[in-house]
């Protein structure tokens, strides 16, 4: 599902409900060289979410890679991330959670209900940056994404997302 080639864009659903974070998510992108990879998609409340997911299964829209924050107004991002990986059509939707949270009951529950990968929101701008060059090194190199090669390179990098 995911193999494709590295000309082809690849879409990315943001679950986040600060606009402020969406932009910086917006301008690490460009820092890193992806715009031309990446089509980004937006909600900014699991509702919002919620039925952007449900509009893409009854369009067949592709989605390659959703990031989740957890703190949302209206449906929190556990449950929507419980939403993915419970629905046969969106189970095998890869979900990094990007949150500020950083008690480890959160990030184990997160795992339990199918998160592919769990990062907190990095404290400085060049961390993001450097967690979308493990993207795009994803992309070049595998000609996929592959959350495993992200999060080695991530690592490689002296930081870490927990897989």
């Amino acid at each position: 599902m995911l193999s494709l080639d590295h000309s082809d864009v690849y879409h990315f659903f943001v679950v986040e409900d600060n606009p402020a974070e969406v932009r910086l998510i917006q301008e690490a992108i460009k820092e890193a060289g992806l715009q031309d990879f990446v089509e980004l998609e937006y909600a900014y409340d699991g509702e919002e979410a919620c039925d952007y997911l449900d509009t893409a299964k009854l369009i067949n829209k592709t989605i390659h890679l959703v990031l989740l924050d957890l703190n949302m107004p209206k449906i929190s991002g556990k449950e929507v991330l419980e939403k993915i990986k419970t629905d046969p059509d969106l189970e095998n939707l890869p979900v990094i959670v990007v949150t500020n949270s950083d008690y480890k009951k959160d990030m184990i529950e997160c795992y339990r209900l199918g998160a592919n990968g769990y990062m907190q929101k990095p404290a400085d701008f060049k961390k993001l940056v450097d967690f979308f060059v493990s993207v795009k090194k994803s992309i070049e190199v595998r000609h996929k994404l592959s959350i495993y090669y992200i999060e080695k390179e991530y690592y490689d990098t002296n930081y870490s997302i927990a897989v």
